[in-house]
């Protein structure tokens, strides 16, 4: 047997699994998108209004201007809004980027938000930890993890099941506390009389202010640490900054897609056609191009006549990586639109690309198997493009001399 026959086959797998996946999905873009119905699948959604009211039984990945999640998720939630509400029951983790974000049922597993105004309700109860950061978090709610938050102003009225570590400009405690405890406010620390802290406490207040803890350390006590000292304005890096970079990394991944869709749509239809019709053809393409090109590179630079060549190589190859992640995902919105048959309009490709970028820049954080998965993806995605250009050979048109 020839030794490429293993390769194929596994090849071919993969290739069955990632189709197989796909349609394993619900994907739907729109300026308004209401769920009304169960879904059993993993569901993308990408509009202006997006609104949750049945259970959904796989993922739920949302990119809108306004998020209403009314009803049960069982696995994961990632979304990206402007103003995001769940108020239903999530089996899995929560990663959430908004201005506005409301928690107000279970969570299962971990709480992971970036936002201008967070507010966890009293009614929740997160099973695992929180991480936040932003403009301001208002958390009543019982979180049975450890909880870590940067954001500007605190305001905590819950439980921590476990230790609090909070950092920013105004903290206002009056929940309890399970473990330890770090407190560190540049502008002002308060503790309530409601306040109670199981575990040891260390505390910094800017200014050199005075903290009253009075009868709140049940266990262990309060010592004020120097080290936890940050200047002024440090919080606002930690917390809202942060949130901004995710807006505006998402913002320029939209703007790509826009522009990507708008100059090129002729060449992604294609691409798409491409991709749907010869597979395989297409992955072998990108992968020899995604080999090859750094070949080629190094080809010409060993050559002083070549060395512009391979400049110009190097800046193209770069900036096509660069954008891999626009790039794939227009391919596979024009893809998934032509295995449904019809044609659909600009904004609705933009906004299916911009939900399959998102879910491409959530399958990166899988180890190992995430990158493998973005790199078939790719690969197949460039292969498609590669395969639509014309390439205009010397003298071509020209008849045989007789």
């Amino acid at each position: 047997m020839k030794p490429q026959f293993p390769k194929r086959v596994f090849s071919l797998l993969g290739l069955l699994l990632i189709v197989r996946a796909a349609t394993a999905m619900v994907v739907e873009s729109g300026s308004s998108i209401v769920i009304d119905q169960p879904v059993y699948e993993d569901v993308y959604l990408a509009g202006g209004t997006v609104t949750i009211n049945a259970p959904l039984h796989g993922d739920l990945v949302v990119a809108a201007g306004t998020v209403y999640v009314n009803d049960s998720v069982y696995r994961d939630i990632l979304v990206a809004g402007g103003r995001v509400t769940i108020n239903g029951y999530v089996g899995g983790r929560i990663r959430c980027a908004g201005g506005t974000v409301r928690i107000t049922k279970h969570v299962q597993g971990d709480l992971v938000i970036g936002g201008g105004t967070i507010e966890i309700e009293r009614p929740a109860i997160v099973s695992g930890s929180l991480l936040a950061t932003g403009g301001d978090l208002t958390l009543s709610g019982a979180v049975m993890g450890d909880i870590r938050a940067a954001v500007g102003t605190f305001r905590f009225f819950g439980i921590a099941g476990r230790d609090l570590d909070c950092r920013g400009g105004n903290l206002d405690i009056e929940g309890t506390v399970a473990g330890k405890t770090i407190l560190a406010a540049t502008s002002r620390l308060d503790i309530g009389r409601g306040a109670a802290f199981n575990g040891e406490v260390r505390y910094w207040s800017g200014g050199g202010r005075t903290v009253d803890f009075g009868r709140s350390i049940k266990k262990g006590s309060a010592i004020s640490d120097a080290s936890l000292a940050f200047r002024e304005g440090h919080w606002y890096f930690f917390g809202a900054t942060s949130f901004w970079a995710v807006l505006a990394y998402l913002g320029m991944g939209f703007l790509s897609i826009l522009l990507l869709q708008y100059f090129f749509a002729s060449i992604f239809h294609k691409a798409g056609d491409s991709a749907y019709a010869h597979t395989l053809r297409s992955l072998g393409t990108g992968f020899l191009f995604i080999c090859g090109a750094p070949v080629l590179m190094v080809l010409s630079f060993i050559s002083l006549v070549g060395a512009p060549l391979g400049l110009a190589l190097l800046f193209g190859y770069i900036l096509l990586w660069v954008f891999s992640g626009s790039i794939t995902a227009v391919v596979a919105a024009n893809w998934l639109s032509n295995r449904e048959g019809n044609r659909p309009t600009y904004w609705r490709l933009v906004w299916a690309a911009f939900g399959i970028s998102i879910i491409l820049r959530l399958v990166l954080f899988t180890p190992f198997l995430g990158w493998l998965l973005y790199l078939v993806l790719t690969c197949m995605a460039f292969g498609a493009l590669f395969m639509n250009v014309r390439w205009r050979r010397q003298g071509a048109g020209q008849g045989s001399g007789g």
